[in-house]
């Protein structure tokens, strides 16, 4: 069914910038304010039980055809007349499919802002590379520009001439530092082009991620990028300034590999405690290979060092072998 433009019609546009989705999200808290409860004590509930209407009347009202579900706002006057007339499955079936279908336009709208802004962005990338390039063949035209200073023999040997040449050098050396600082300043609008785009660029895909968009969960996502960094030596302020979105989110999955790691070693190192501690405290438990042996000749070193008999020293040797 075709939809005249009317100022009823729906208004779709999308959602694509940070100030659309906050201002969306205003006016749905507005309307929550709006749908609050009504109070119970109703004037109707303090009327005198006398007041109360015929029950012939209750059945006349009764019998009145009402619309049980509002009319899509995308719909024009007459549809919404017509709308009223339907019966009740009908009209919950139109307007499930208008529902459907300005679902369908705001994505289809969402999707071409979206690719119109990133046509515009690589436009604009693809303009400032080329204008980087280009300050940089000028810069290279210039440099075979430079004039020369007229040879100071000249000066001893015609030093009218000299004072010529030097004048023309002069005012040719200003004119070309002009053009030097020209294709400097170029080169340095260039590079602050592309460096803003990739910003933006970097901004939108960080954006994208739900724990960066969400400003509760937003530090502790970039805490966990940079603790891993720093972990991995990377440097803070070049991770700042070249660090990606790509490169953020492979930063906090490693973080989170990190903790993992660390939670596996502290268990195992507390699992074997257990284990050690557990034959340690059996009985009879097998010692260690070595140990007994140990013992025996610190006992018998120690029982020499004490008495010096020849018995002691024979008992001794006999331990170390």
């Amino acid at each position: 069914m075709a939809h005249p433009e009317t100022p009823e019609a729906l208004d779709v546009r999308p959602l694509d910038t940070t100030d659309d989705a906050a201002a969306a999200l205003d006016d749905y808290f507005a309307q929550q304010d709006e749908d609050e409860p009504v109070d119970d004590d109703s004037p109707e509930d303090d009327a005198p039980e006398g007041d109360e209407p015929e029950d012939d009347e209750q059945d006349d009202e009764s019998d009145e055809p009402e619309t049980a579900i509002d009319a899509p706002v995308s719909l024009n006057a007459e549809e919404k007349a017509v709308f009223a007339q339907l019966p009740v499955e009908a009209q919950q079936a139109w307007a499930a499919s208008e529902t459907r279908r300005n679902a369908q336009v705001q994505e289809a709208t969402t999707k071409a802002a979206h690719a119109e802004r990133s046509a515009k962005t690589q436009a604009a990338e693809a303009h400032s590379k080329a204008k980087a390039v280009f300050a940089t063949q000028l810069a290279e035209f210039a440099s075979h520009l430079s004039p020369q200073m007229p040879d100071a023999e000249l000066a001893r040997v015609n030093p009218g001439e000299y004072i010529a040449q030097k004048a023309q050098y002069d005012a040719m050396k200003a004119q070309h530092d002009e053009l030097v600082q020209q294709v400097a300043a170029l080169g340095d609008e260039a590079s602050q082009e592309i460096d803003q785009a990739f910003i933006q660029q970097r901004d939108r895909e960080l954006l994208a991620i739900p724990e960066v968009a969400n400003e509760e969960t937003r530090g502790d996502f970039f805490d966990r990028a940079l603790g891993a960094a720093e972990a991995l030596g990377y440097e803070r302020d070049i991770l700042l300034r070249d660090g990606n979105a790509t490169d953020f989110k492979a930063l906090v999955a490693a973080h989170g590999w990190k903790q993992d790691a660390d939670k596996y070693k502290a268990l195992m190192a507390k699992q074997m405690t257990r284990v050690r501690e557990a034959k340690s405290a059996k009985p009879n438990a097998a010692q260690p290979l070595g140990s007994g042996k140990a013992r025996a000749q610190v006992k018998t070193q120690q029982r020499l060092r004490e008495t010096g008999d020849i018995r002691d020293a024979a008992a001794a040797i006999t331990a170390l072998g």
